[in-house]
């Protein structure tokens, strides 16, 4: 193999120029002696529907950043549970002077470990090619009107639901959406829940999409287990926030699932995404910044609610047909129904559907379809556990101090958060802490409020099963 292992790093991928139509790259696994390639293409062609009339070529390299680590997290195979994966990644960018910087490789290599797992080691070269054809146009006016706020687009429930807040409560301001990813049915489920909310929110709305297509990768099988997913979306929506004249990029994220506590002491670390973090927010903002030399933020503004909570405006305006339009599933299936109902991310979101009194027209296999073999109780048994847990540690006192003291014994990390973010919220220390526990007793109270309901699905389906009778054993 010509391509030597670099410092015991288990794989190289070696990109050539990432362009519209395809651009190789060569995969070496070391430990394996393999080499094989890949294709790999952007279609940033939307980006030509901006503010800024001409095309900053070092955005041009945050697009092939994100493009790269897409690669690499989806054709490396990274466990979470054995040694670190070492990789090393060779990218040609226009600007090699500014990402090859200690600085930068340092915060790239830390947000990449802090979220993967893995050790991830960068080396830019020059780029000789004249670039992809949108960076090329240099525009003589503006081709997009310009927005107030630029968001990431999922086609998920946090999404939709945060959108309909931020509209309903800022009635003046329009929203740019952004979306990415290489998967054909998310890219329908966006453009079909953006359509149906539309109508409502005539001239406030637009879309922009930027797909990631693989070719020629059919001797590999892509990590399910995609760790950098968030990392990538975030870099590209940054792209677009700034082609559109912005320097910040929000996220609609519940805050449960962004800072995703792990349910037992046992599932610790990687377990759980970091992918909308605080802190990978955090450092991602921190790398931008220093990429293109100005300030840079990327925000989520409903890090102290609950997912019901989000839902509320829905359920309020009675928009039931909206939320069956998005997908939570963490595997979704091919057929129908396509969300599981069993996993952690549905059962999440039939609880804030049923705290938020929205009706459930979601058609899930837990409790609608025919009962899976594997075990359908894994994941609400984790849950229910966590509640209990939270209930104990916050019914330790009635004291917000004690309460905080409680909480951070357990999850320690609660306390990294508020010492890292609480001034990027706008926050005194107290009144973060404070959030958090209101955060955390509003969730405990809206899974008391609705845990039978939820509960009673799962019985349904197993109430035949031997090991069903001693389900309220194991969630106490």
């Amino acid at each position: 193999m010509e391509r030597q292992s670099r410092q015991g790093c288990e794989f190289t991928l070696l990109f050539e120029p990432i362009m519209s139509d395809g651009g190789n790259i060569r995969i070496y696994d070391h430990s394996r002696n393999r080499e094989s390639n890949v294709r790999i293409s952007i279609d940033d062609s939307e980006f030509r529907c901006r503010t800024q009339t001409r095309f900053p070529s070092i955005i041009a390299d945050l697009i092939d950043l994100a493009v790269a680590i897409h690669a690499t997290d989806r054709l490396i195979f990274q466990s979470l549970r054995q040694r670190q994966t070492q990789i090393h990644v060779v990218l040609p960018v226009r600007h090699p002077e500014i990402l090859n910087k200690s600085s930068f490789q340092e915060k790239l290599s830390s947000l990449l470990e802090y979220t993967t797992g893995s050790r991830w080691e960068f080396e830019f070269s020059k780029s000789v090619d004249l670039g992809r054809a949108v960076e090329l146009q240099l525009l003589l006016i503006p081709t997009a009107p310009q927005v107030d706020e630029v968001a990431l687009w999922s086609g998920g429930l946090d999404a939709l639901a945060g959108l309909y807040t931020r509209l309903k409560e800022n009635r003046e301001i329009s929203f740019k959406l952004f979306g990415t990813g290489s998967n054909d049915n998310v890219y329908a489920r966006q453009e079909q829940v953006f359509q149906a909310l539309r109508p409502s929110f005539l001239g406030r709305l637009s879309l922009c999409r930027v797909p990631i297509r693989f070719s020629e990768s059919n001797l590999h099988v892509k990590n399910k287990i995609s760790r950098a997913r968030g990392v990538v979306f975030i870099l590209l929506g940054a792209a677009c926030a700034y082609l559109m004249g912005q320097k910040v990029l929000r996220l609609y994220e519940n805050g449960i699932g962004a800072i995703n506590l792990p349910y037992r002491k046992s599932a610790t670390g990687l377990d759980h995404s970091r992918s909308v973090h605080p802190l990978t927010l955090l450092r991602v903002g921190d790398l931008i910044s220093e990429l293109i030399g100005e300030e840079f933020k990327v925000q989520n503004p409903f890090l102290f609610w609950t997912k019901a909570e989000m839902c509320q405006q829905l359920s309020e305006d009675a928009r039931h047909a909206l939320p069956p339009l998005t997908k939570s599933c963490d595997s979704p299936h091919r057929k129908q129904p396509s969300q599981c109902g069993y996993c952690s991310s549905c059962i999440l979101r039939k609880q804030a559907l049923a705290a938020s009194r929205l009706r459930d027209q979601t058609k899930y296999i837990v409790p609608h379809g025919t009962r899976p073999a594997s075990d359908i109780m894994l994941h609400l048994q984790h849950m229910l556990v966590q509640i209990s847990t939270f209930k104990g540690l916050l019914n330790y006192s009635e004291d917000a101090v004690s309460q905080w003291e409680s909480l951070t014994r357990r999850f320690p990390e609660l306390d990294d958060i508020v010492d890292r973010t609480y001034e990027v919220e706008g926050l005194t220390p107290p009144e973060m802490r404070k959030n958090l526990i209101r955060l955390y007793q509003t969730y405990v109270f809206e899974w008391d409020a609705v845990e039978p309901q939820i509960s009673g699905d799962f019985l349904s389906q197993v109430i035949d099963q031997p090991e069903s009778q001693n389900f309220q054993i194991a969630i106490q």
